[in-house]
């Protein structure tokens, strides 16, 4: 027998009209990690809406978050970039008489840091009770300047540079430091005062925590942004056994620690942040925008409220995040996931030729684009529109072809190598330098950042100059520096088989300003049998043979009662 289907009456129906159901709207969206949403992909159709939560831009801590609409739709759409009117470069005022490659780099590095060094270093020594003599500044300068002169002077083992043997010897290094004396100052240097961890430290990098700060306040001090910067990871080279080391086959150095940075295409790094893994960061802003999403929002937030623009991949880029940053004044743009939360439906990848494109936008600005290279790639961008623009791409048989492509992609192609190209000036000479314990490959891995940003600054200010001569006139001035003047008792001594100076290029000098300006105490005028020509007056094209030259310099210099050339090379 049949059941019959009983039907709602009217007044059933008013009852049901008039009740309170749950609305969509008021119910959070949720954000998850990048594994999360690789895992689970939520991808939203091109004609649905959806509702997210945007913040505010206020400055406090409790962020208040207001509920909008998104509507993907495909629509022509012009970039919307304000123009940027803020200063950029270096700031002078603190390089004022500073011209010389290690005057630029402790301008960088700040005398404060050294000073701590040293203050940390003898302090371990004294908790210790060792039986080594305390370090003073003199002695960390040379210890800096040898590690910089290791970097392009490389020789099998680090014992080899105080070899007394023809193919080894190295005279400056025993000249600037003796072996175990070296070697005494590696053993012992610490950043920070070991008695101070607490019990329940969670800073994994409490070691090395004062030359972070130090270093990423003097790094956004000393130089104005560019307009334009990128965020990327940067890997130091690491085997041993810790907690922070990471592992990435995808990536030239496989094994390492991991630095998150922000830089401009020339290469000056602005914040960096080192990676101590998931457990260590829970704030808000990765339950928001995910680990990527977080790193990047710390990472720009002195930039908010300016209008500068900042690149990223796609291990980063997400909608939320975006639209957090539009709300902030920066202007964002990168290659994306496909699979990422949020994003609309487009054209099929076998649609699609080489140099199609499609894209779609929302009304927050919001532009999602799928271009076919030789693959399908996908970007977003918070600024950009639909303009095209031609690209010369380089083909299998080594020929290139104009390719039709969005302005993003020539825009990110431009500008994403920021810390690439750091990572490229620092690699240069870098002694890779093998240790036992943890964070010395860390500690110098940020003197040389430091180096590398002075080098940046050196060049804007003083111009021409390549890596290796600006390393070598700060490895030179750093020794010289370091040398501990010793002013001789009685009458000048008398030499008889003195060693003739370098030949004159031009009209500079044999010996840079780095070794002439620096620790004046260590130059003093000696006087020989043999005469040779003044460096100061072959300048002048006058002709003079003195028979006094500069101890230090190893070059000869009027010094009598006519002339003075000896004090005029020297300052």
């Amino acid at each position: 027998m049949a059941c019959k289907r009983k039907y709602l009456t009217e007044e059933e129906i008013v009852i049901a009209l008039e009740e309170d159901l749950p609305s969509d709207i008021d119910t959070p969206v949720e954000s998850s990690s990048d594994e999360e949403l690789e895992n689970n992909p939520n991808v939203a159709g091109s004609s649905e809406s959806q509702n997210v939560q945007l913040s505010d831009t206020s400055s406090s801590d409790e962020e208040t978050f207001s509920v909008i609409q998104r509507n993907w739709r495909k629509k022509p759409i012009s970039k919307s970039l304000p123009v940027f009117s803020k200063e950029v470069g270096p700031v002078l005022q603190h390089f004022v008489g500073k011209e010389t490659a290690a005057d630029i780099f402790l301008t960088v590095l700040s005398e404060s840091t050294i000073e701590n060094v040293v203050f940390q270093t003898n302090l371990y020594i004294q908790q210790k009770q060792l039986r080594v003599k305390p370090v003073d500044t003199r002695e960390m300068l040379s210890f800096m300047g040898l590690h910089f002169f290791f970097g392009y002077h490389r020789l099998p083992h680090m014992r080899h540079y105080w070899s007394s043997e023809m193919d080894f010897s190295t005279p400056i290094v025993p000249k600037a430091m003796q072996r175990d004396r070296y070697f005494e100052i590696l053993a012992n240097l610490h950043v920070n005062d070991n008695s101070a961890i607490p019990k329940d430290n969670c800073d994994k990098l409490f070691k090395i925590r004062p030359l972070i700060q130090d270093l990423n306040r003097n790094f956004q001090m000393l130089r104005l942004p560019n307009e334009v910067q990128s965020i990327d990871e940067s890997m130091v080279l690491f085997k041993g056994r810790s907690s922070l080391k990471q592992y990435n086959p995808m990536k030239p150095i496989k094994r390492g620690y991991k630095i998150w940075c922000r830089a401009d295409m020339t290469g000056y790094v602005y914040e960096f942040e080192i990676y101590q893994g998931k457990s260590q960061d829970t704030n808000n802003s990765k339950a928001r925008f995910g680990l990527g999403g977080s790193i990047v929002d710390r990472l720009t937030h002195s930039l908010r409220g300016c209008g500068y623009v900042v690149m990223m991949d796609n291990y980063f880029t997400s909608v939320e995040l975006f639209e957090h940053m539009k709300a902030n004044k920066i202007f964002a743009c990168g290659t994306v996931r496909s699979n990422r939360k949020h994003l609309p439906k487009l054209q099929e990848d076998k649609k699609l030729q080489r140099g199609d494109f499609d894209y779609s936008s929302t009304e927050q600005g919001i532009t999602f684009f799928k271009w076919r290279d030789n693959k399908c790639v996908h970007l977003l961008s918070n600024y950009h529109g639909n303009e095209a623009t031609t690209l010369s791409r380089q083909e299998r048989n080594g020929t290139r072809k104009d390719v039709v492509a969005p302005a993003i992609v020539g825009d990110y192609n431009y500008s994403m190598g920021g810390v690439d190209k750091a990572d490229m000036l620092r690699s240069l000479y870098d002694p890779d330098r093998k240790s036992k314990k943890w964070w010395h490959r860390l500690f110098f891995a940020m003197i040389e950042m430091a180096y590398v940003n002075a080098f940046v600054i050196y060049k804007e200010i003083h111009h021409e100059s390549t890596l290796l001569e600006f390393r070598r006139n700060l490895a030179m001035g750093l020794i010289a520096q370091g040398k501990i003047p010793v002013k001789k008792k009685g009458r000048p001594s008398i030499s008889t088989t003195p060693e003739q100076p370098k030949k004159r290029r031009k009209n500079n000098f044999s010996v840079s300003k780095d070794i002439r300006r620096q620790n004046l105490g260590a130059h003093w005028p000696t006087f020989v049998q043999e005469r040779g020509r003044c460096e100061m007056c072959s300048t002048k094209k006058i002709q003079s043979k003195p028979h006094s030259k500069c101890s230090f310099c190893n070059v000869f210099l009027c010094c009598n009662e006519k002339k003075n050339c000896f004090y005029e090379y020297h300052v």
